[in-house]
């Protein structure tokens, strides 16, 4: 990296609240990424990454990816969800690593520019399948009178198999169901997000009836534990239990899915990940590639990494530059300078084994 490609802006984080780096409103700016990354375009998609990027929107950024995996890819690319698990430790490590409350600075870091031009690369490479839609749901399906024409378990042993007796008893017939259609005796994708949407939509009726919803502690969940006596993890645990009469390679990748539906957790986002949870839903009951390939072109890849800057140098062009005062003492530069220098020289430090410890 040089000062033709380095990022010295000196707009604060807040100022880029609803808007990229180059003035992009953050909506316009995710169409034309979720836009490049169907049509397989990685320049197109790098650059409005690099956006997101240098305007230190890195929840957003996330965000997409765990949309376009599960909506988009799913199934065209099994394994993706692994991948992407991986990748995000290596993100939160970077960050943990001396960007805590420093992420804007982040945008200069060679590790997240190639990371991010590696992610993007191959989710364009990813085979696309036909894009999950939101299973339609009537509320009217809340009257137990029209729901029992949608019963078909036949008996209570689905939901048995996970429900803890700290879970409450109006969500058992969802979850029963929902067990039935993902089981062997059974596979129906459509029928089984059906389900998931009535438990998401049932709950969320009980809470503006400001009724008390919890259900028992999974304490595998990886979030906080006030966390974990959420509804939707009787979902999961019905989604892994499946997933152990299938193979290991389905555990693996339900598993994955899991950690990553579970990214910056609040109750509040399941429903837009929802997609994640279609995916989990279609790995158990439909038929898929078990051999299909990470990535097509490494060589593709490789260049991209290898180039990226040139993508930081296009959107540097929009930066608003430091005013002259701050220029000649070099308290704005200077300091972000610091900053990176210290990172780079305990980075270093760490890969030798020579961080003093406190004994």
């Amino acid at each position: 990296m040089n000062a033709v490609d380095e990022i010295s802006d000196k707009r604060a984080i807040k100022e880029f609240k609803g808007i990229t780096f180059s003035k992009y409103k953050k909506s316009d700016a995710k169409k034309e990424l979720l836009k490049s990354l169907g049509e397989g375009k990685i320049e197109p998609a790098c650059y409005w990454s690099g956006e997101f990027i240098c305007a230190g929107h890195y929840t957003d950024i996330w965000e997409i990816i765990l949309e376009f995996v599960g909506k988009n890819i799913h199934l065209g690319n099994p394994k993706l969800p692994m991948y992407i698990q991986s990748r995000y430790d290596i993100f939160k490590n970077i960050v943990i690593g001396g960007y805590v409350d420093n992420e804007l600075i982040m945008r200069n870091n060679p590790k997240i520019r190639q990371l991010f031009a590696e992610i993007i690369s191959i989710l364009c490479q990813s085979r696309k399948k036909h894009p999950f839609s939101k299973v339609k749901f009537d509320k009217a399906d809340f009257n137990m009178t029209n729901l029992s024409e949608k019963l078909k378990a036949p008996n209570i042993s689905y939901a048995n198999q996970i429900f803890m007796k700290e879970d409450q008893n109006i969500f058992f017939v969802a979850i029963n169901e929902l067990g039935y259609h993902l089981s062997k005796d059974n596979y129906n994708g459509p029928v089984a997000c059906y389900w998931v949407e009535w438990l998401l939509e049932y709950e969320n009726s009980m809470k503006k009836r400001k009724q008390n919803v919890t259900c028992g502690r999974r304490s595998y969940v990886p979030v906080n534990s006030k966390d974990q006596m959420d509804i939707v993890w009787m979902v999961w645990d019905i989604l892994l239990y499946e997933a152990k009469n299938k193979s290991t390679g389905h555990i693996k990748i339900i598993r994955a899915l899991l950690d990553i539906f579970c990214i910056r957790w609040s109750s509040g986002i399941k429903k837009r990940r929802r997609w994640l949870i279609y995916f989990a839903i279609s790995l158990i009951t439909d038929k898929f590639n078990t051999i299909t390939p990470l990535f097509t072109n490494k060589n593709q890849i490789s260049h991209i990494k290898e180039k990226i800057n040139i993508i930081y140098k296009q959107i540097k062009k929009n930066e608003v530059k430091p005013a002259t005062d701050y220029l000649f003492n070099n308290s704005f530069t200077n300091n972000a300078k610091n900053l990176e220098n210290t990172i780079s020289k305990l980075d270093k430090m760490s890969q030798v084994g020579f961080i003093p410890r406190n004994t």
